[in-house]
């Protein structure tokens, strides 16, 4: 096994609606927000983390692909049983040793993916900073009601959200170790980037939050919506 090239893949992903990935909440006082977005510690800015774009496309690849991807142990945790060294999805995204029989996460190499944090651009921290007196910082408090089928009491509560119009700066590594790698890198994980945007990233989506859209980076981003999404992602082939 021998590293033969690695792609890098850019782009900017554009939250074509509120977008929300969600903070842990170990400390909450009085007048805290209910639902607060994951941000970076250092900056404050909201920011999307590898982990969960990362996630949301293994997700909804192996959904796309279905059979024991989607099957449930009796314990009623999801698993993922594949022996075959040629599957796609343990290729792609890697899988734990202790999750296979002894010997096959090893036959199978080391991930092919890797996805960095996505951060704001800079002219949309900008943009976010102008408006941030409506809102949080860099982010909007958005009120919502939730009212209970029986009964009808109405329960307010309060959540916040990347505004729709933002853009982060997206990064992924590929490896190619065989030519399996690369067929794989066209046959499925485009295919999983474009699942992503016909469904969502963060929370909420089925309420209509999270819907993205990646942009080209280095072309205008006006007619971009036409095109398909090769031609909207920046694929660079690293020299060794």
């Amino acid at each position: 096994m021998k590293l033969l090239k690695i792609l890098r893949i850019r782009a900017i992903l554009l939250a074509k609606t509120g977008l929300r990935i969600g903070a842990s909440q170990e400390n909450v006082a009085i007048g805290d927000l209910d639902n607060p977005v994951i941000r970076n510690p250092l900056t404050e800015e909201p920011y999307i983390p590898g982990s969960s774009l990362k996630g949301k496309l293994r997700y909804l690849l192996e959904w796309s692909l279905g059979g024991e991807y989607v099957t449930n142990n009796p314990q009623n945790r999801h698993v993922y049983a594949s022996p075959d060294p040629k599957d796609p999805v343990a290729r792609i995204f890697g899988l734990a040793p202790a999750d296979t029989p002894e010997g096959v996460a090893q036959e199978r190499g080391p991930t092919r993916l890797l996805v960095r944090d996505a951060y704001l651009t800079e002219d949309s921290k900008r943009e976010l900073e102008r408006v941030a007196a409506r809102g949080g910082l860099y982010t909007e408090i958005k009120q919502e009601v939730f009212i209970p089928r029986l009964g009808g009491n109405a329960n307010p509560r309060t959540t916040e959200r990347v505004p729709a119009g933002a853009r982060f700066g997206v990064e992924m590594i590929y490896r190619v170790l065989d030519a399996l790698d690369e067929e794989y890198f066209k046959k499925y994980l485009l295919k999983a980037l474009k699942l992503l945007e016909l469904d969502g990233l963060g929370g909420h989506i089925s309420r209509g939050y999270g819907q993205v859209f990646f942009l080209h980076p280095g072309k205008p981003w006006e007619g971009q919506e036409d095109l398909p999404l090769e031609e909207r992602l920046e694929i660079q082939e690293v020299p060794l």
